[in-house]
Formats: structure tokens, sequence, C-alpha cells
């Protein structure tokens, strides 16, 4: 999930950044669009000259000695080995930045969650967030130097012609913390061998993990069921009635949710953004710092939604679980809180089974897929409800109709 989020942010920028250069330049977006690259390493011939934005996604980029881009530099979750020239701005996401001496970049360069060392020349402003900024004695920045949750070391020598905007630290969001450190080579690392002892120590703690999971949901479901048991009840009759029809809704729905969350993300990235041009400004600092930590509010709503939704239809499968199973005991009398631990008992323990097992192939799969039945079961009075508001067309005959009608029975009666 967080590869795919940093494919939004990474996009984001995509389609923000001509716009910026377009403002800040007052002309028009080049002709050519340019290529993005996906899950592949690119690396520029000595030489060559590129034409257009340059875009990698989850691969890094080296840019050689002679080499030209002619347009702006977008990397996301990869490195970047730049010697060559690059006509417009740099921009890397989650991985680090290499300038060597012969290195120049024409606008900006802005990176996130990755550290930078430069020894070219920039043309524009240099930022650094949530990364270290190493200037190396040959470095030329033309424009302004600025560092949010990072470092700066400046080598003597190093020459910065703007401003040197004094460090701001902020908290790291989760989207942005890095799980480890990109090599510089092209070549990913091999895995880390594990040990005997570390394999026990992981299931061990996946086996408490599951446990502990697994007591919270039914301990969640029988509080849901004791303050809402006619509710619950509804969604278990509702998927005994149309069992096929809830999963479906249940599917559609996740998908909703996913591209309402990718938007909200996208917002997000928008508003973090905007933030860091305010904090550069330095007079705003603090209403930059408030728009970052606000932030990651636009993020709670669907999913605080969602999973309201998916545990009320967890229940309600649940219960009617546990009644099928008190029906095939021959024993009909039985209260809702009694069906719904017994449900709960067979879903849950078999979630965990799974998570233990394999928590990635195996435990979400089912839980995502259980999880539909109910989701679609809650879902599914909202829809017959905005489909009762909509407009009915009206059932009454046209007149043309309606007088034909009455000069026949005239004409009848008259015989």
């Amino acid at each position: 999930m967080k590869r795919y989020g940093w494919w939004l942010v990474g996009l984001a920028l995509l389609w923000l950044w001509p716009i910026a250069v377009v403002f800040a330049d007052g002309g028009a977006p080049p002709s050519d669009p340019g290529r993005i690259f996906f899950g592949e390493n690119v690396s520029l011939d000595a030489g060559q000259v590129f034409d257009g934005d340059l875009g990698v996604f989850d691969g890094n980029l080296a840019v050689p000695e002679t080499s030209v881009v002619n347009g702006d530099v977008f990397v996301v979750n990869g490195n970047v080995d730049l010697a060559g020239r690059v006509n417009g701005s740099v921009a890397v996401i989650r991985g680090s930045l290499r300038m060597t001496e012969t290195s120049r970049v024409e606008g900006d360069v802005l990176g996130i969650s990755g550290d930078q060392e430069v020894a070219g020349r920039v043309g524009g402003d240099l930022s650094g967030l949530f990364g270290q900024i190493r200037l190396r004695s040959t470095a030329v920045v033309e424009g302004d130097v600025t560092t949010i949750s990072g470092g700066l070391e400046r080598q003597a020598g190093a020459r910065i012609l703007g401003k040197e905007i004094p460090q701001i630290s902020l908290p790291r969001p989760w989207l942005i913390a890095p799980e480890k450190e990109l090599p510089w080579r092209l070549a990913s690392p091999p895995p880390p061998y594990e040990t005997l002892g570390q394999r026990i120590i992981r299931f061990v703690g996946r086996v408490l993990t599951a446990g502990f999971l697994g007591l919270l949901a039914i301990g969640l479901g029988l509080l849901i069921v004791y303050l809402w048991p006619k509710t619950t009840q509804q969604v278990a009759e509702r998927i005994a009635a149309m069992p096929a029809q809830s999963f479906g809704l249940g599917l559609l729905t996740y998908l909703i949710a996913a591209v309402l969350e990718s938007l909200a993300m996208v917002l997000m990235i928008l508003i973090i953004l905007l933030a860091a041009v305010l904090v550069s400004t330095v007079i705003l600092i603090p209403v930059g710092l408030l728009l970052i930590l606000l932030s990651g509010l636009v993020l709670l709503p669907v999913p605080l939604a969602l999973a309201g939704a998916a545990v009320l239809g967890w229940v309600g499968l649940a219960e009617l679980i546990g009644r099928k199973v008190f029906k095939a005991l021959h024993r009909e009398t039985i209260g809702s809180v009694g069906a719904v631990l017994v449900g709960l008992l067979i879903t849950v323990s078999l979630s965990a089974l799974l998570w233990v097992v394999k928590p990635l192939c195996c435990a979400w799969p089912f839980v995502f897929l259980v999880s539909s039945v109910g989701l679609g079961a809650v879902i599914y009075p909202l829809l017959e409800r905005s489909r009762a508001r909509l407009p009915q067309p009206s059932q009454e005959a046209p007149s043309g109709s309606a007088q034909t009608l009455d000069q026949e029975e005239s004409h009848t009666n008259e015989t």
C-alpha cells in the first residue's frame, strides 16, 4: 500500500509541476510530454538528449556527463545519479539525489524523504523535506536553500546566492517515513538472511498478534450487538435474503472507497506542498506548520466510515452463521448475543489461523472477502433510500389517449 501511495504522490507532482513552471516562467508548457517509466531502472547514454519530461516510478535514474534532459525530472521511490544537465526542475520522492561537479539543473530541486548530495550547480531553489542536504565545495545554488525536518551540511567553498532558510523541525508523517535506506547502486540488495531464532520469534509474534486482535474483534462485536441488536438482526436477514447481491455491492464499495482515499491522498499532498511554500516565506511559518499538522485529517473520513460499516456487517454475518449453527444442532431458542458470539468465534478463529500461517496472502484476502458480504448488506439500505428520493415518472395516460377513450365510450353509449 505504501508503494501505491508514493506512486500517487509522484503522479500528483507530475500533474502540478508543469503548471508551476508555466506560472513561474510566464510561458506555455513544452509540446513534447516526455515519457514515464514504471518499475525499471533508467540510464541515459553519454551524449544523449532527452526531449520532454522524464518520470521514473519505483526505479533509479542515471544521467551521465554530456547527457541533457530538456524538461523536468520526476523520480518516486528511487535514486538519481545526475552528472549531466537538466533544463528544467528535479523532484525526488523517497529516494536520494547525487549531483556531481559536472551536473547542472536550470530549475528547482526538491527532495522528500531522502538525502541530497550536491556538487554541481542549481539554477533555482534547493529544498529538502525530511532529509539531509550536503553541499560540496564546488556546489553553487543560485536560489534559496530550505531544509524542513532535516539538516544542511555545507563545505567550505559552497556558495548560496539566495537565502538560507533556518532549519524547521516537523513530525515525520507515516507516509514519508522510509522503510530502508536505498543504495546508490542500481541493483537491488539481496534480502537479509533470517536465522531459525528470528523465524521462531516472528512466528510467536504473529500468534500473539492474532490472539490479541481476535479477542479485540470478539469484544467489539459483542458490544455492537448489545447496543444495536435490531440493526444487527436486520443486517443478518438482508444477508440471508440476498447474499450474492450483498457480496457484489461490498466489493464495489471497497473499490469506490479506494478511489476516494486516493483522491484524499492527492489532496493531502497538495496541502503539504502549499504548506511548504508558506513555510519558505518565513512570515507564514505558523500557517504552514498548522496545514502540515492538519493535512492528515483528510485521510480519516473514508477509512472510518468504511471500517464502521465493515465491522457492523461482519457482526451481522456472524449472527447469521451462529443461528445456522444452532439450527443445525436443533436449538432454535438462542438470543442475538449468543448467535453473534458463536459466529465470531468461527470467523475470527479462521482469520487468526490464516494470519499465523501467512498474513498477506491468506489472512487479508479472507477478511476482505468475508467483510464484503456484510458491508454490502449495510450499504444496501442507503442505496434504497437514495433511489426512493429520486422523482418517479408520471403514470398518467397522455391527454390524447384519454380523449380518444372518452370518445369511444360516448359512441358505445349512443349505440
